[in-house]
């Protein structure tokens, strides 16, 4: 399929599915101007109305509603004809989306990233980071990074590694100065608790409650409080001692890290080479 037409399919089903022509711009790195003229172009083409366009809102018309479907059929042939060829060339093209909490962020992915670029000069690589559930399919994209249990059976998931929260203070936090080895030696009243993560009988209720790890962290680190951090986002803070781990004899249950992928079969080569490097990364964490 001509690669004009696959960006002029894709700016129109990223509008319908964000409905919006600004965040589908953003998405596909296009200005709002270029998406106007893709969907413009397609109406012509199509000698079709695809919208009801008013100063506040888009909505399909009946026409728009049944070109959509063909869209996603359409744009479906064409990245398993993309994989295939990838297969024959053996140099995989294209692009893949990753969507991974924002904790991920700090530095959890540069490793992987910079393996994947050396070994995919043709594959450009987009990010979003979030700690919002959000659909793969949906969102366009080829896999997500998620911590924790799923709360979905339904999706396709690979499993990554397993990481321990560890308790952790600021060296400035007043409580730091003492030896604090037991829970009753726990300073009062300053619990940072994280909404997703697992809830753990040992630890008092939250004064804080955050449902972003990136704050939890900050938070902490600002002398806030205490809180159960994940570990690989943290060891350098205690290596560097700005913080320091709390009662160092216990250990919580390990929690689960996973690739979440919107299909179940023909996973292109792309995406399952970044699975294993990233598998591979965060084992040696």
């Amino acid at each position: 399929m001509n690669p004009k037409m696959i960006r002029s399919l894709k700016a129109f089903t990223r509008t319908v599915e964000l409905n919006s022509m600004s965040a589908a711009a953003n998405e596909l790195h296009m200005t709002v101007s270029a998406i106007s003229q893709q969907l413009q172009r397609l109406e012509n083409d199509n000698g079709i109305s695809l919208f009801h366009r008013n100063t506040r809102s888009l909505s399909l018309t009946e026409a728009g509603q049944v070109f959509y479907q063909s869209c996603l059929d359409m744009l479906a042939i064409a990245a398993k004809n993309q994989e295939r060829w990838d297969q024959l060339t053996n140099q995989p093209q294209g692009q893949i989306k990753i969507i991974a909490p924002v904790g991920f962020g700090g530095g959890l992915l540069s490793e992987p990233l910079k393996q994947l670029q050396h070994e995919f000069a043709n594959v450009s690589f987009q990010l979003h980071m979030t700690d919002e559930p959000i659909d793969l399919i949906t969102a366009g994209a080829d896999l997500a990074i998620r911590i924790g249990p799923l709360a979905d059976s339904t999706l396709y998931a690979r499993h990554l590694a397993d990481w321990h929260m560890v308790p952790c203070i600021a060296a400035e936090h007043p409580a730091a100065e003492n030896s604090i080895k037991s829970f009753d030696d726990l300073p009062e009243g300053c619990f940072i608790g994280h909404i997703p993560s697992l809830p753990n009988k040992d630890f008092p209720k939250p004064k804080v409650l955050l449902n972003n790890m990136q704050t939890v962290v900050q938070l902490t680190l600002d002398g806030v409080g205490y809180a159960l951090l994940p570990q690989p986002e943290i060891k350098h803070y205690i290596e560097s001692g700005r913080l320091l781990r709390l009662l160092p004899e216990w250990e919580g249950s390990p929690y689960s890290v996973h690739a979440v992928l919107p299909i179940k079969d023909n996973i292109p080569a792309k995406t399952e080479r970044t699975i294993e490097v990233l598998s591979h990364f965060f084992h040696r964490l």
